[in-house]
């Protein structure tokens, strides 16, 4: 494993290079994605704080994120890696995925003020990427206006990938998959 620093420096090689991103993105990243609420459940707290950036910290090595804007109402694309040592990319990422499996529906802290999700599978044929993948829908209403969120985890040797890609209303899944594909083969690639 190459030093933190070096390893800090290859993850962020590869968010902020916007080689490939689908049309309608623009190609210069912002900072990491921040969910826009603040899940009261302790499983959905753990996927949306991965998912935003802020993964478990475990063994970890180096992290960074970046979020791309899309040209869709309120469509963003938010990219995350983290690099552990040894095995424990493997361990969370069954961690998240259980946390995934255990999060039917976010509540928030925000409840009473129009702000709800229910979370279903997300189909997207990932078939042969990474070493292991995890996707999910939340669709509901964000401060009242209908929002969807799709969260996509993978795991790729020692390096583990999140996606979020959301926006107002519905959010592409093509565009979800086509995002994942380029996230986890960019990072699998250095």
């Amino acid at each position: 494993m190459p030093d933190r620093a070096a390893e800090r420096d290859r993850l962020r090689a590869v968010l902020g290079e916007a080689r490939g991103l689908p049309d309608g993105f623009t190609a210069r990243p912002r900072a990491g994605w921040r969910a826009p609420f603040k899940a009261v459940d302790e499983d959905c707290r753990l996927v949306l704080d991965a998912a935003g950036g802020r993964p478990p910290k475990r063994a970890l090595e180096a992290r960074a994120a970046v979020t791309y804007q899309g040209d869709g109402v309120g469509e963003l694309a938010g990219f995350g890696l983290a690099s552990y040592d040894g095995d424990d990319a493997a361990l969370h990422f069954g961690e998240l995925a259980e946390a995934l499996g255990g999060c039917p529906v976010v509540r928030t802290s925000m409840a009473g003020r129009g702000t709800a999700f229910r979370v279903s599978d997300l189909d997207l044929d990932l078939s042969g990427v990474g070493d292991g993948v995890r996707a999910r829908r939340l669709n509901g209403r964000l401060d009242g206006y209908p929002y969807e969120i799709h969260l996509v985890f993978a795991l790729s040797g020692h390096t583990l990938i999140s996606l979020v890609h959301a926006g107002v209303r519905e959010v592409d899944a093509a565009r979800t998959g086509q995002l994942a594909r380029l996230l986890v083969d960019e990072a699998g690639s250095r």
